[in-house]
């Protein structure tokens, strides 16, 4: 009953949180940019943890991002639509067998196929952390879209203690994206080898985001 209180209460303080964030992002300094113009049916892969750093970043474009359809993903839905952001409750995993219903994988490849881009926390919702899983494999193959893998760098930031490690960058920090090698999945290809190659180059980019690139 408490939760379920304090939930409600954050809903409803959603506007003003929205906002609030919207002054800290503009106070990033970021030391690149990316042309997501050039992007049409592509999907950026990221970290659960990092979801709050490229959301900063990806402000306004109107990139579709998969939200969880549970009442935890209530707030989230909320706040990425008022940061620009295109919404699909469901998970990636939806269609694949024994994972339920098909109707957030059947919009997902529709709007991919539309050109829209979009992006997955491949980790989430629930973890566990830094371990892809393949439903965005999946995805690649059955519409072709290529694979982006995403981080960010911060100059200065904290890492909670919470299941994503979540990264809150401090204010007027540096920052910088980083991008990995784009991933095509073949209809021929093993999804679980593909998986492990997102998995892999997604590490890579977090090693670097945490100032330990060995």
């Amino acid at each position: 009953m408490i939760r379920k209180l304090r939930r409600e209460l954050v809903i409803l303080l959603l506007p003003f949180i929205s906002l609030l964030l919207r002054l800290w992002a503009r106070t990033i300094r970021w030391q690149n940019r990316y042309d997501f113009d050039k992007d049409k049916g592509k999907i950026y892969a990221l970290w659960h943890g990092y979801a709050l750093a490229l959301a900063f970043f990806g402000l306004d474009r109107g990139i579709v991002v998969l939200v969880s359809r549970f009442r935890d993903g209530d707030v989230a839905d909320g706040l990425l639509k008022r940061f620009g952001f295109e919404t699909v409750r469901g998970s990636a995993e939806e269609g694949r067998e024994g994972k339920g219903g098909r109707s957030a994988l059947l919009k997902l490849m529709e709007l991919l196929k539309e050109g829209k881009n979009l992006a997955i926390t491949v980790d989430g919702p629930k973890g566990p952390p830094f371990k892809a899983k393949d439903g965005v494999i999946f995805l690649a193959q059955k519409t072709g879209a290529v694979i982006i893998p995403a981080c960010v760098k911060f100059e200065k930031f904290l890492r909670l203690n919470t299941w994503d490690r979540l990264v809150i960058p401090y204010p007027f920090t540096k920052a910088q994206l980083l991008v990995g090698k784009e991933i095509k999945v073949d209809p021929e290809d093993a999804i679980e080898d593909k998986r492990r190659e997102l998995e892999e180059e997604l590490l890579r980019l977090e090693r670097i985001a945490s100032g330990n690139p060995g």
